[in-house]
């Protein structure tokens, strides 16, 4: 291992450890251990972080950010494409951040480290379930399911995860804490002013100075300007993971931020909590053998 790169994780263990609750680790079987996941990618990190709570990642937030450390949210880590590597610092939200907060009559508050059946051993309890069914629900985190926008074998009957979420716990690129739903506009998303600055430019403010309901504004004006390109390069589909999900985020006079969220693989904020729609337990349950023509069929009759 180089001597800078064992430098540099020394001075990160040390300047991090006394801002948060949680723990940094650095060493190289821990390195050895976040280096690889669900893929056959092999990817060495700085290090590990594994947070208590929403503050503990707002303070790994702000730290990266000062050093320009990227930072990888990391779940069951059982990814088949390397999404929980990189060469930052990995945020295993995992370890601490597990608690069922809420059960509530239709929703549950949850944090991203709840593994999706142990969710559900819960719910059944109370005669409901959190509908999403993706294959390895036995090991994946909710964290893990928010952020890909996982699905499932009856995803054409029930939706996503995205169609199940009523609002989201995240901490931006600031550093900054926000808890985001569906927001009323009311007046707001109209035109930015000809004579505000362009972003990136000097007047412009940056991201880290702007509080939420700013960027909430600006992002429904650029929806509405930009809802042409939407629906021409986004059409309506059963299933689109291409990019950022835009279409349906700006309706209404509203704007669904868990909707534009869900499914961005932690590139627009970090989950620490949500708060998710259930369902009632079907009454009965049966098997039967339907046989089609077309597949085209199939899918029809699912839908409908």
């Amino acid at each position: 291992m180089l001597p800078e790169v064992d430098e540099r994780r020394n001075r990160i263990r040390e300047d991090l450890a006394p801002l948060i609750r949680g723990e940094i680790r650095c060493d190289p079987l821990t390195v050895a251990l976040y280096a690889t996941d669900g893929s056959l990618y092999e990817v060495a990190p700085l290090g590990v972080v594994t947070p208590r709570d929403a503050a503990d990642v707002a303070a790994v937030v702000r730290f990266a950010a000062s050093e320009r450390i990227p930072l990888i949210a990391r779940g069951a880590g059982s990814g088949l494409a390397g999404e929980s590597l990189g060469h930052g610092l990995i945020i295993d939200f995992s370890r601490h951040m597990r608690r069922i907060e809420e059960i509530g009559t239709n929703t549950v508050r949850v944090q991203p480290g709840v593994v999706c059946s142990q969710l559900n051993r819960q719910l059944r309890l109370q005669g409901r379930y959190f509908p999403p069914d993706p294959s390895n629900a036995y090991v994946t985190t909710i964290g893990s399911m928010l952020a890909l926008d996982a699905a499932g074998s009856h995803s054409i009957r029930i939706g996503s995860t995205r169609d199940h979420v009523e609002s989201v716990d995240v901490v931006l690129a600031s550093g900054q804490c926000a808890t985001l739903r569906r927001e009323q506009l009311s007046g707001k998303g109209m035109p930015l002013p000809a004579g505000l600055p362009a972003a990136g430019s000097a007047e412009a403010p940056s991201a880290t100075e702007q509080p939420v309901e700013t960027l909430l504004e600006n992002l429904a004006s650029l929806l509405e300007r930009s809802q042409q390109l939407i629906d021409r390069w986004q059409p309506p589909m059963i299933r689109n993971r291409c990019g950022y999900y835009l279409r349906g985020v700006l309706s209404n006079g509203s704007l669904d931020m868990p909707r534009l969220l869900v499914g961005s693989e932690g590139t627009l904020a970090l989950f620490t909590a949500a708060t998710l729609h259930t369902m009632p337990l079907p009454a009965h349950r049966g098997v039967v053998l339907l046989v089609f023509p077309q597949l085209e069929l199939a899918v029809r009759a699912v839908q409908e």
